[in-house]
This record gives C-alpha cells, sequence and structure tokens, in this order.
C-alpha cells in the first residue's frame, strides 16, 4: 500500500471514529434536550404594533435629518415583534423564540429540531448515523452575546448589525461558541446579522430595553 493510499485510509478511519463517536455522544446526552429555566416575556399585541412604529420611525431617519433623541425599543416590543415576524425569517425555525436583554448582554433562546443544526461538516455527517427519532427531537438553543454595528467599507456596501457571540447551549449544556460555527458550518455570522439603515450609530443594550442610537 502507498503512503498516500495509506494516508486516505487513516484519514477515513478517523473521520469514522469521529462521526460514531459523536453520534454517540449527541444520541446518549440526555442533557443536550432537557428544558432549561425560560423566564416568559409577556406582551401584548399594542407592543408590537409600537415597536414597528419605531422601527419605521428609524428608516425613516435615513431619509431626512437624523433626530439626535435615540429610538428605545423594550424587551416586550422587541419579542412582540419577533413574535409576529419570524414567519418570514429564512434562517434557523424557533418556535417560540425568547429575548432577553440584560445589562451589556442579549440572550436569544429558542427551540428547533436538532436536524437544523447539524449543517456544518463534519455534523452534517452524523444525520446517517442518528436516527430520525433523535434527529426531529426538539433542542431549546441559548446564544448570548454582544451585538456590534459593522460599518460599510465602500459605498456600494451596507452596514448590519451583528450578534457576536460569547456563549452557546444547548439544552443545560454550555458548549462554546466554537461548536455553534461547525454546527452551522460558519452560518451564524449571516443568521445573526440583520441590515441597518445608514442613520444607526450606536445599538446599546440595557437592563430591559435596546437604545439604538442615530448619527447626528
Amino acid at each position: 500500500m502507498k503512503f498516500g493510499c495509506l494516508g486516505c485510509f487513516l484519514l477515513l478511519l478517523i473521520l469514522a471514529v469521529v462521526l460514531v463517536g459523536g453520534a454517540a455522544a449527541l444520541y446518549y446526552a440526555g442533557s443536550l434536550f432537557d428544558m432549561p429555566t425560560i423566564p416568559a416575556v409577556q406582551y401584548t399585541a399594542s407592543d408590537g404594533y409600537r415597536a414597528q412604529q419605531k422601527l419605521f420611525e428609524l428608516a425613516l431617519r435615513d431619509r431626512r435629518s437624523a433626530h439626535p433623541v435615540p429610538v428605545v425599543l423594550t424587551e416586550r416590543e422587541l419579542n412582540a415583534f419577533l413574535a409576529k415576524h419570524l414567519e418570514e425569517s429564512e434562517g434557523i425555525p424557533f418556535s417560540p423564540l425568547v429575548v432577553k436583554l440584560l445589562p451589556g448582554t442579549i440572550e436569544v433562546q429558542g427551540r428547533t429540531t436538532l436536524v437544523n443544526l447539524l449543517t456544518g461538516f463534519p455534523f452534517s455527517l452524523l444525520a446517517d448515523y442518528l436516527p430520525a427519532s433523535t434527529l426531529d427531537r426538539a433542542v431549546w438553543v441559548t446564544v448570548s452575546g454582544t451585538i456590534q454595528v459593522q460599518r460599510r467599507q465602500s459605498r456600494t456596501d451596507r452596514e448590519y448589525g451583528q450578534l457576536q457571540v460569547s456563549q452557546f447551549s444547548l439544552g443545560n449544556q454550555d458548549l462554546g461558541p466554537w461548536v455553534l460555527s461547525l454546527m452551522l458550518g460558519g452560518r451564524e455570522k449571516s443568521l445573526l446579522r440583520w441590515q441597518l439603515p445608514p442613520v444607526v450609530d450606536t445599538i446599546m443594550i440595557e437592563g430591559g430595553r435596546m437604545v439604538i442610537t442615530t448619527r447626528r
């Protein structure tokens, strides 16, 4: 056997061990499927309407002189708005989705199925080793971090808000943000990013509210 063929064989053997081991770990790791403690956020339809109006006002500031008063979204308003418009998202389906605004940190918790998280290599190959009953099991995802405003580098670029993940867990199992990146194949950067009006200056997270300042 040539060295090249031996190297390929060893690589495939290691990959097989990793896949089988990963499949077994996901199958038997019961804590991944536990229901974490998620404080309920109470909101009404009027909260969602107010959030929509505030975001509309923010978009209008791009077409006229910027207003010095910041736009403030409360935790209730943000959750009501996301609950109403979640179906329009093209990302991972979550139902329900709960957002908590903590001092300096935003925490997002949502329920989806395991198969929706196994899209990156080598996790995407685990679907061949896991039973359908496991792939279809509901998992609670918790992601927390800070929001950064990404400035455009040229006139044709757009500005985005990006959630910089510092913590990631499934169920009651802490995994780390690098695991999320591997599971999604790097897609988390686009899934946790949204376009901003050019007039947005900063996005600050305070206890129970999001403060958006605009350029004067």
